[in-house]
């Protein structure tokens, strides 16, 4: 006796629409042409868009196989990720978009050239129509000198403004605003920047902000005891020819605490 997966032996749900759903999908996901012309019919039909494009990666005599139970998932109420709905199978008429929603960026080098390595990244990752985090706390804090350039630099506070700015001007495939996940280590000297940022009018709009706190973090706040804000947080990373690590050091070595309490 086979073992082999029917869909069509399962039950199939009718599941009602309501019009904002409908809206909504109408809006964002809707499979359209460059002149705004629907290319999926109904909601149906972008089903069947997308479960035959995930079929496609089986082998030739295991497409229908998969295609039917792909269908009768997204027809019985699975919900895959924006980006699947709205791309996959749509290569005809979308060829730089991305069926992956989220995306990590890689270390942000604690230089200009690093910081505008990302920079780039980030705006071509946007216009694919993927979401995008990355860690602000690889560079140094604000008033740290720069030997390169003979200068005391804004911190990075500053610099997301410009991947702010980048993610707000992209058009974000498929009508989709960019969206943007920074995070920030608890013992990097601008941390409390960082807390309070958003409640400037305005500002990181296209953010979402995250802090990244360890253990030993939550154990000095059930104790109640000073942590140091430090600055590299590794100390065993190698010193740039950037970066003045003796004057850093003397400007935020361990001097700052955070108190956390509600």
């Amino acid at each position: 006796m086979s073992s082999a997966f029917s869909a069509k032996k399962l039950k199939t749900f009718d599941i009602e629409h309501q019009a904002a759903s409908v809206d909504i999908w109408d809006k964002k996901y809707r499979l359209k042409d460059f002149s705004g012309k629907p290319i999926d019919t109904d909601i149906d039909t972008n089903f069947q868009r997308v479960a035959s494009a995930l079929a496609g990666v089986e082998e030739d005599n295991k497409q229908e196989e998969w295609t039917e139970k792909f269908l009768w998932a997204l027809r019985s109420g699975a919900i895959p990720a924006g980006r699947i709905m709205s791309n996959a199978g749509a290569e005809d008429y979308k060829p730089a978009t991305s069926t992956i929603n989220c995306t990590v960026s890689g270390l942000i080098q604690d230089s200009m050239t690093g910081i505008l390595d990302k920079v780039t990244e980030a705006g071509l990752t946007l216009k694919a129509g993927c979401g995008i985090g990355y860690e602000f706390s690889t560079l140094r804090p604000k008033g740290a000198y720069v030997t390169g350039a003979g200068a005391y630099t804004s911190g990075p506070l500053s610099f997301m403004d410009i991947y702010d700015k980048t993610c707000f001007t992209v058009s974000s495939a498929g009508g989709r605003r960019g969206a943007q996940m920074g995070t920030f280590d608890v013992s990097h000297p601008d941390v409390e920047e960082f807390i309070r940022v958003k409640r400037e009018d305005g500002r990181l709009r296209q953010f979402n902000l995250s802090l990244l706190i360890t253990e030993e973090f939550i154990k000095a706040v059930r104790e109640d005891s000073d942590w140091p804000l430090v600055f590299p947080l590794d100390p065993s990373l190698p010193e740039s020819k950037d970066i003045d690590l003796e004057i850093q050091a003397k400007s935020y070595g361990r001097i700052g605490l955070i108190q956390m309490g509600m």
